[in-house]
């Protein structure tokens, strides 16, 4: 690997030399002649903590007399303790040509995490980058190249169904083509149709802001994960923020004495495994009959759950992603047993994850993974996606029919566009035949996490899957208010304001928002062609 440093853009950046990937990470840096703001950040707050003193006095002492912070930092951390002086120094990092997932797990495992995505409505599809299997991880020629296959294919549906939908959005809402701004929206909604044919194995790109503390748990659940493309990741980012023998010429690490404990953290994984089999023993593996036919019927609404019944749910979400025909009946002796297993592995420094989580209110149901990507961001809300969990049993996420596994764009409810809806259930239809099919063939020539891995590529944005949300009375306020407004992609404005009919069901506190948010309406034009 070759480290590289820009000078005149004062940014440092890495990348694979896989053959299988064109990753790459660029941390763009904050440095003041080489001062390393980050660490100096983390060194101000750690001594004013520890003074009576201004922080411009403090600053004004470090600064007169050349004080090295990363090393100051280095002596108090003994006592000082590392994680809340590494919380003090943000770093801004890019991480370029990863799948679709990889960028939706890593605002998934971060609960304080600023990001951007790269939009796909600006992206050209035309050569398609993605994902590809390693020859290291499948000797078999043939199921590569199948795989390639199917994304491919997907990609084509894509194209000619995009051109098609345009035409019918066209005439349905009576465009004016000569208005540049109508001409731009029906473009971008077009593509909110058709985005849902697009697999989370294509390539995207991402800018974060987290503190050193979160890059370094990043780094060490991501190098103790099981996929191939998280183990690259963290050897990149590790290699470019924290102790490493690559150097490049003008480059000042911000925060490496902070980048700290990155050794691979497989805690969770092996935790939730031992949890797994446990259960497994009495737990009934028969799913629901039938998913719910759209995302708006699958809404359930609970208030302050119980914490332990919410835990071991979201086990049992694992074994069986679309529901239990019959939920798992625990004990107290078999609560002792589960506490067992979970404080061999977890305490204050590794901790259970987003699968421990809850709150006081409780939103779950099914969802596309489209609109999951989009309600996945706020980071105000507690997340359980079991797909999203490595642990997931993927042959049970997939055990449907294939007109079960997928959720179409509102807009093709509208009755004029039955024909447009019709092709892309056949598409979809068609494309989980072939991902099904692969996955069969796969499992004799791959390992059963690299086969789990790389089948989550091949799934379209319209995979149908289960989500867990909690949240604040505030926290849900602030989404449905922001969510509802219309620019929004037309799906998570629908469920959104779904989710407040079924809140005032619950309680009456919620009537008065629900009177003044405006219902999404997917036929009206006004709000088709509203980007505000």
């Amino acid at each position: 690997m070759k480290l590289n440093y820009r000078k005149d853009l004062n940014i440092a950046s890495l990348k694979s030399e896989s053959t299988w990937n064109k990753i790459n990470v660029l941390t763009l840096l904050q440095n003041n002649c080489g001062n390393r703001q980050p660490s100096v950040n983390a060194y101000l707050a750690a001594r004013y903590s520890r003074s009576a003193d201004s922080v411009m006095d403090i600053a004004s002492e470090v600064m007169s007399s050349g004080t090295n912070a990363s090393e100051r930092l280095e002596k108090i951390f003994a006592g000082y303790g590392h994680k809340s002086v590494g919380d003090m120094a943000d770093l801004f990092v890019c991480i370029e040509n990863i799948p679709m997932f990889s960028a939706f797990r890593i605002f998934y495992l971060n609960s304080v995490i600023s990001g951007q995505e790269r939009s796909t409505r600006y992206q050209n599809f035309s050569d398609p980058q993605f994902v590809k299997i390693p020859a290291e991880a499948c000797s078999d020629v043939d199921v590569r190249k199948e795989y390639d296959k199917i994304i491919l294919k997907q990609m084509r549906d894509y194209r000619e169904l995009n051109k098609k939908g345009r035409e019918d959005l066209r005439r349905f809402f009576k465009i004016n083509m000569e208005s540049k701004e109508e001409e731009s929206v029906l473009k971008a909604r077009a593509f909110d149709i058709s985005r849902y044919l697009l697999p989370i194995g294509l390539n995207t790109s991402s800018a974060y802001l987290m503190s050193a503390r979160n890059w370094a748990e990043l780094i060490g659940y991501f190098g103790g994960s099981n996929s191939v493309v998280e183990d690259e990741i963290a050897i990149l980012l590790h290699n470019l923020l924290g102790d490493s023998s690559l150097e490049a010429r003008g480059y000042v690490r911000e925060a490496e004495g902070l980048i700290r404990h990155t050794d691979p953290n497989s805690r969770r994984v092996t935790s939730t495994k031992a949890i797994l089999e446990f259960m497994k023993e009495s737990l009934r593996r028969e799913q629901i009959d039938e998913i719910p036919s759209s995302e708006s019927e699958s809404i359930k609404v609970t208030y302050s759950p119980d914490c332990t019944e919410t835990l071991i749910s979201h086990y049992e979400a694992l074994l069986n992603p679309l529901g239990s025909k019959k939920e798992y009946e625990f004990s107290d002796e078999e609560q002792e047993e589960l506490s067992d297993i979970l404080f061999e592995y977890h305490n204050h420094h590794n901790t259970v994850g987003s699968i421990g989580q809850s709150g006081a209110i409780k939103i779950e149901g099914f969802a596309s993974i489209g609109t999951l990507k989009d309600l996945n961001r706020h980071r105000s809300l507690e997340r359980f996606i079991p797909l999203f969990d490595e642990c997931v049993d993927m042959d049970q996420e997939l055990d449907r029919s294939n007109d079960e596994c997928f959720y179409l764009c509102n807009y093709l409810e509208i009755p004029q566009l039955k024909s447009l809806k019709k092709e892309y259930v056949k598409r979809l239809d068609g494309t989980y035949e072939l991902i099904k099919k692969w996955r069969t063939t796969a499992k004799g020539c791959m390992s059963s996490e690299v086969v789990d891995e790389f089948t989550k590529y091949l799934l379209p944005h319209a995979h149908a899957t289960r989500y867990i949300f909690y949240g604040s009375f505030d926290d849900l306020q602030y989404l449905i208010n922001l969510r509802t407004r219309n620019g929004g992609h037309i799906a998570y404005r629908v469920l959104t304001y779904d989710w407040l009919r079924r809140l005032t069901v619950q309680d009456p506190i919620w009537k008065a928002l629900l009177k003044r948010i405006v219902v999404p309406k997917i036929d009206d034009k006004n709000q088709f062609v509203d980007r505000s």
